[in-house]
């Protein structure tokens, strides 16, 4: 080697041995490469929404709802009216406010509370008055911005119980609780973060579904429109866009006027569990609900799912057939 040589090795800077350290954590380095919130799950919920939106993931459904109304101001041993078609855990969520639910009728096309009607009947509710919770028809997208003018000017605290509507709420005017796509767990949002902070109910934690969502929607429409087709002809309707603009978990289904509870017993003795829908509680307060106590004997709720095969899905089909062709 020449002198040259040498000399230009030995001005080269000699490597420096790694220190022993701790592993890398690498979850730690995701978050400070891609944001606090990469792989938060409240901040991966919000970027679904076209608004700025803050959101809270919770374990509990009816746990949430009661937080949402006590956040919100409404007062224990109050009134809180709520769509008659409203389910177990959401009538579970008002008691839990300490509220007593008042049923009101719903929108016989929509299957939802409509504002007008609403206007009409505050006069008829009994008070003191707290609270309003409406539902969100199996999936079918409410009208959101109606019930924001509503709350602006009734001032009342209102709640949206979204459970099946993850595929259709990406705005939240009024506060909404919408079921996670895992399958356990909700999340809450609402345009007005202050409200999302005073939320105190237990978080969730779990499998929340949302990387397996485009798959598990993709299947969920598939799905749908396999049913639709299997029982085109029958005497069987399904809710508008459903598993065409819109998807849902929920497949409630309309049959003849009057018969959904002897189709539901025909169902029932082949062990498919089948729900009557609209079915109310005697002992829960109501205004009167014509349109509720006329779909409650047309309405089914049909056992469904993403995970349903082609053979699932035409024994589903044939069994209602059945039934239905029995009445």
């Amino acid at each position: 080697m020449s002198s040259l040589s040498a000399a230009v090795l030995a001005s080269q800077p000699k490597p420096v041995a790694a220190a022993p350290s701790a592993p890398l954590d690498f979850e730690a380095f995701g978050k400070a490469f891609c944001g606090l919130t990469c792989e938060d799950l409240n901040g991966r919920l919000a970027l679904r929404f076209s608004r700025t939106t803050a959101v809270r993931a919770c374990a509990d459904r009816a746990a949430a709802t009661a937080d949402l109304l006590a956040a919100q101001g409404a007062r224990p041993g109050g009134v809180c009216i709520v769509s008659a078609l409203a389910g177990r855990e959401t009538l579970e969520g008002v008691a839990a406010a300490g509220l007593t639910p008042w049923l009101v009728d719903v929108d016989p096309f929509t299957w939802m509370v409509d504002t007008a009607h609403l206007r009409e009947r505050l006069a008829e509710a009994p008070c003191p008055l707290e609270a309003i919770v409406t539902t969100c028809a199996f999936g079918r997208a409410p009208d959101l911005l109606a019930l924001a003018a509503f709350q602006a000017e009734t001032g009342l605290p209102v709640v949206v119980d979204a459970a099946f509507g993850f595929d259709v709420i990406m705005d939240a005017p009024v506060p909404v609780v919408v079921g996670l796509p895992g399958g356990a767990g909700v999340f809450v949002a609402a345009e007005d973060a202050e409200l999302i902070a005073r939320l105190t109910a237990p978080v969730f934690e779990g499998d929340d579904g949302l990387d397996g969502w485009p798959l598990k929607r993709q299947q969920l429409a598939t799905n749908a429109q396999r049913l639709r087709m299997l029982l085109l002809g029958s005497p069987v309707a399904f809710q508008p866009g459903w598993g065409l603009s819109w998807v849902s978990s929920a497949c409630v289904v309309s049959v003849a006027e009057g018969c959904a509870p002897a189709v539901a017993a025909l169902l029932a003795v082949e062990g498919r569990f089948v729900t009557c829908v609209g079915v109310r509680d005697p002992e829960v307060q109501a205004d009167t609900v014509p349109v509720v106590d006329h779909l409650a004997g047309k309405m089914l709720g049909l056992p469904f799912g993403a995970d349903l095969d082609i053979a699932d899905l035409d024994d589903l089909a044939e069994a209602v057939r059945r039934a239905v062709a029995q009445i």
